[in-house]
This record gives C-alpha cells, sequence and structure tokens, in this order.
C-alpha cells in the first residue's frame, strides 16, 4: 500500500493538527530552511481570505519574531502564501498549563509552589523582554494555553497577540470580546473596557496565571461571558486567596493581590518589578528556584508508558 504523502505548504511539511485558537488553526510541521534540514515546528494558518485578519497577524508576527529571549518561543518564520498568512515557531518538546494543571487535577496533586513560582519567573522575564522593545510590546493574550514548560522544565511563552489579531470581528483596539468562553478570563479590567493591552495587561494576566497555579482554581470563571466581562471592567471581583490557600505565606498573598489590583497604577508598574517581589521573597523564605524541579514535575504527570513485551 502506498504511504500517504503529508500535505505540502510551501517550505512545510504539515503534521497533526494541535489545536484551533479563535481563527488559527495550529499544526506540527517540519520546517525545510536554507540548508535543507527539517525543523520541527508549530505552524499556524489563518484561513484563506480572512477578512482583514491576515494583515493584523503579520503585522503582530513582525513584532513577534524580533523578539530573542531564552523564554520566548522563538518564531522561525512568517508570511503569506496560498492567501493565508502563516508564523511558525519552534516546537517546545513539552505541555501547556492548561493541560500541565489537568493532568494534576487527574492525579489529585496541587500545583507545587515552588515549581509555581518558577514558572512565573520565567514567564515574567519574556514578558520584561517584550515590554523593553524599543517599541514595547504587549502580549495582550498571556493565558495558561501559551505558556509551554518542556520535558527539560524550560519555560517558553508564545503566541504574542497572534489569537487576538487572527479574529475575523476584530475591534479598532485589537480587543475582541465574544469568542467564547476562556479568553474572557484573562481580560484585564482595561482590556474588559476595550482599552488597548498594555504592559499593566500583561501583568494582570501573569497576577491570574499565578493565582491558579497557587490555589488550583480558576480566577474568572461564569457561563455569561458578557457579565463576566462588565464585572472585571468594573473592578468588581474578588481574589478568594484565603477560601482556598489559607495556608499560603503572608508575602505571596501580598504578590497577587498586588498584581491583580483593579487599576494599573496599583499593580506592580513593570514585569520586572514582579519579578523582583518574588525573588525577594525566595531568599526570604530561602526556597531555591530551579529546572531540576519543573523536570522532575513533568516527569511524573506525563510518564511514558512502557513499551508492551
Amino acid at each position: 500500500m502506498k504511504a500517504r504523502e503529508e500535505p505540502r505548504f510551501g517550505p512545510f511539511v504539515v503534521g497533526a493538527q494541535i489545536a484551533k485558537r479563535r481563527a488559527l488553526t495550529l499544526h506540527q510541521a517540519a520546517y525545510f530552511g536554507p540548508d535543507g534540514a527539517p525543523r520541527p515546528t508549530v505552524l499556524r494558518r489563518t484561513p484563506a481570505c480572512a477578512d482583514g485578519a491576515n494583515e493584523a497577524v503579520l503585522e503582530r508576527a513582525q513584532h513577534y519574531a524580533l523578539l530573542d529571549h531564552p523564554n520566548v518561543a522563538k518564531v522561525i518564520d512568517f508570511g503569506a502564501l496560498e492567501g493565508r498568512t502563516y508564523v511558525a515557531t519552534e516546537r517546545v518538546v513539552g505541555h501547556n498549563l492548561l493541560r500541565i494543571l489537568g493532568r494534576c487535577g487527574q492525579k489529585k496533586l496541587g500545583f507545587p509552589t515552588d515549581v509555581a513560582l518558577y514558572v512565573m519567573q520565567g514567564i515574567l522575564r519574556a514578558l520584561d523582554h517584550a515590554h523593553r522593545q524599543p517599541t514595547p510590546f504587549p502580549h495582550g493574550d498571556l493565558c495558561h494555553t501559551n505558556v509551554l514548560v518542556s520535558m527539560d522544565g524550560a519555560v517558553k511563552v508564545s503566541d504574542f497577540g497572534l489569537g487576538i489579531a487572527s479574529t475575523r470581528r476584530r475591534s479598532t483596539l485589537g480587543v475582541h470580546v465574544g469568542f467564547g468562553r476562556g479568553f474572557s478570563c484573562y481580560l484585564s479590567p482595561e482590556q474588559a473596557r476595550r482599552e488597548p493591552a498594555t504592559p499593566a495587561s500583561d501583568v494582570f494576566a501573569a497576577g491570574i496565571i499565578l493565582y491558579e497555579l497557587v490555589t488550583g482554581h480558576v480566577l474568572f470563571g461564569s457561563s455569561r461571558e458578557e457579565a463576566l466581562v462588565d464585572r472585571i471592567g468594573q473592578g468588581e471581583y474578588p481574589v478568594p486567596l484565603d477560601r482556598h490557600r489559607p495556608d499560603l505565606h503572608p508575602d505571596l498573598r501580598r504578590i497577587v493581590l498586588r498584581a491583580l489590583a483593579a487599576r494599573p497604577e496599583d499593580r506592580f508598574e513593570s514585569a520586572k518589578a514582579f519579578l523582583l517581589a518574588i525573588h525577594a521573597l525566595v531568599e526570604r523564605v530561602q526556597v531555591e528556584l530551579d529546572a531540576l524541579f519543573a523536570r522532575r514535575l513533568m516527569g511524573m504527570l506525563f510518564r511514558p508508558r512502557p513499551a508492551n513485551p
């Protein structure tokens, strides 16, 4: 029987679909560059003739490709082909935080606080790098699905707003509310009010991730998305740390609450300041943040199945 050939897309051999995020479809792919050697990538593509979304994604990709940092999933190639815009990034052998937390739930394990702080360190370093570009480049769409942890314990932030840019009915501010539950759960109050994403918005989203890692609970969850967005925009939301983690160190509690302040001026003034607060806490409690602990957790959660004899 003749083997089925994998579809070609320009310099890519396209493999299995990984996910679909708003109007972007993600596939595993092999990229064949000028040297002819295949390079594993994640290929994101918009639909053909996506009502102007192609240009928006291409604009974001141009900025994203300038980022060069160990905690950023690197852009390998981007452009337009066959009526579609595409962005290819390095493939991380691991899983996103949503899947990791899901596996913790299946195994009835809490996410270790020291690993949570280690992951946040990687996230905040990536954000600080993006925010310190000559033209500050906020992510604008930070959530669990675009934070990746490799099996070796490396932390990588991906996408940098590509999902928002890909939406068909895109607002003039680049924020699309109403594209399904999930995106709204990581909006900052100012984004919920249809204001532009800023570095302060990323600090807020990072605060949500930290809250959910240390508590194991979703901060913003509602079946009525419009009502949820209104509450976030008005700053009317509880942060029930004491209910879910009454044992949380007081300093870490203050860090989470400051990151989640409704007014941008009441949050950490930058991702760097957020990171320094975590470092100060780690020094006080004498905890080591090491990839080894993340690697052990990943090995425990995603241990390969033994081969059949």
